[in-house]
């Protein structure tokens, strides 16, 4: 593969261009930052910047009541117990007492469909083990729902976050798998914070975000920190986050075993109705993990024109990529209703990316095979990891560090991209004119 020189402005041709196309290469300068963000800097180490978060989340200064789960509101610390009713009762009344912080001790504790409410501030120890309380059925449903979903008016100031360490939500034993942890729509400025996730390839993402229609509106999360999150044995198709509407957040220091860690993918069916939301905008990111997984970032606008991400250190230890970045695309569905193929914002940034290799732990779907080297194909499993409706994955090799296959620009610099040994030569960056069918490849 030809070396790739100064800062790389990937693009997709039209249609016309064919699947001939050569690698767009040109030399710029770096591209400008903004100047909000200039001012946010708070510290700089190895090349990789750390934002000032007080810049997404006011913390508050005082709280109206302080109220403890277990003194105040008798939680008997039993698994088989559903504490939902309790934590609701206690959400409800600090609510009309102003709002506070409500500390949940270390112990057991059973929740689901939790809502939150405006300055409401869950502080939970690390001594704190959560599991989902039993469904009836095998409907989907949330332990925690951020959101006001009866007027525009935001649900405003709440968070929920671990103290002296990370907080645990054992999904291992649920009933039913298709659970999300925190799911937000129209709040503003929130935290969530030192969480650990012992996953069992659930249904969801553990923490997502979207927009809900309210009149003629969808409103969708903004100002807000999400950060210091870990996840363990995760599906392929999900992830620690799935973010499909919101603006202005930061997330920082996020870890996932298996799946997407970030997974920047927008297609709900509510954002068909153009021009009802404010799109995915001013998103950052510093410090994206994935070990043994899908990959650390992914990007996939469907039929969004998106404004802009920027991501600053992305690792990934084993897994298929470090970053996917994908093309925008539309079904029947939404063709028939006007869509087209989606974008993110040509001031789209992503930096200090790194990839490690292995030969048999990556998770990886058929249709990103082409982009392997032909002499690892025959490492792929032919067992999947865990029957999925959208298509099985596999364990198998590390493909490459960056794969790019969009009808959009993308800033990476050449250096900016580290891989380990192990790789084959050519794979730090990987376009649509390096994908080989197995026929191709003489397989």
């Amino acid at each position: 593969m030809k070396k790739k020189y100064g800062y790389f402005l990937l693009m997709s041709c039209f249609i016309s261009c064919s699947s001939s196309m050569s690698k767009n290469i040109i030399e710029e300068e770096e591209a400008k930052e903004k100047v909000e963000i200039e001012e946010e800097v708070e510290q700089e180490k190895e090349g990789i910047v750390v934002l000032d978060e007080k810049i997404f989340y006011t913390e508050p200064k005082t709280f109206a009541t302080v109220k403890n789960l277990k003194e105040d509101y008798n939680i008997d610390n039993d698994f088989d117990t559903d504490d939902s009713i309790i934590l609701q009762n206690a959400i409800d009344e600090m609510e009309s007492l102003g709002g506070g912080k409500l500390i949940i001790p270390a112990g057991n504790y059973s929740f689901a469909e939790v809502l939150l409410k405006s300055n409401i501030h869950l502080e939970i120890d690390s001594g704190v083990v959560i599991r989902p309380a039993d469904r009836p059925n095998n409907r989907n449903y949330v332990i925690f729902k951020v959101t006001n979903d009866t007027s525009e008016e935001p649900l405003r100031n709440v968070s929920i976050c671990g103290v002296n360490g990370k907080f645990k939500v054992d999904l291992r034993h649920a009933n039913n798998l298709n659970v999300r942890i925190i799911m937000s729509f129209n709040v503003s400025n929130f935290k969530y914070s030192n969480m650990i996730v012992e996953d069992k390839y659930s249904r969801f993402s553990s923490v997502t975000f979207n927009g809900v229609k309210i009149g003629d509106k969808v409103l969708g999360p903004r100002n807000g920190v999400v950060k210091d999150i870990d996840l363990y044995n995760s599906d392929y198709g999900y992830g620690v986050v799935q973010f499909q509407l919101g603006k202005h957040i930061y997330f920082k220091n996020l870890y996932g075993k298996g799946g997407a860690t970030l997974r920047i993918e927008t297609h709900n069916k509510v954002l068909r109705e153009i021009g009802t939301y404010d799109v995915v905008d001013e998103i950052y990111g510093t410090n994206i993990i994935s070990e043994e997984g899908n990959a650390a970032l992914m990007l996939s606008p469907h039929f969004i024109n998106n404004g802009t991400v920027n991501v600053n250190g992305v690792t990934a230890i084993g897994s298929g990529f470090a970053v996917r970045i994908g093309a925008g695309f539309v079904n029947k569905e939404e063709a028939a209703l006007g869509l087209t193929a989606g974008t993110f914002n040509k001031e789209t940034v992503i930096k200090n990316v790194k990839a490690t290799y292995s030969d048999s732990k990556a998770q990886i779907k058929p249709k990103h095979y082409k982009y392997m080297p032909c002499e690892l194909r025959s490492l792929i499993s032919n067992t999947p990891i865990n029957p999925f409706p959208h298509g099985d994955s596999y364990n198998g090799p590390s493909i490459g560090a960056v794969v790019y296959d969009a009808n959009y620009t993308v800033h990476i610099k050449e250096e900016d991209i580290t891989i380990g040994e192990g790789f084959k030569e050519g794979v730090s960056l990987l376009l649509k004119e390096d994908a080989k069918t197995d026929t191709e490849c003489g397989l």
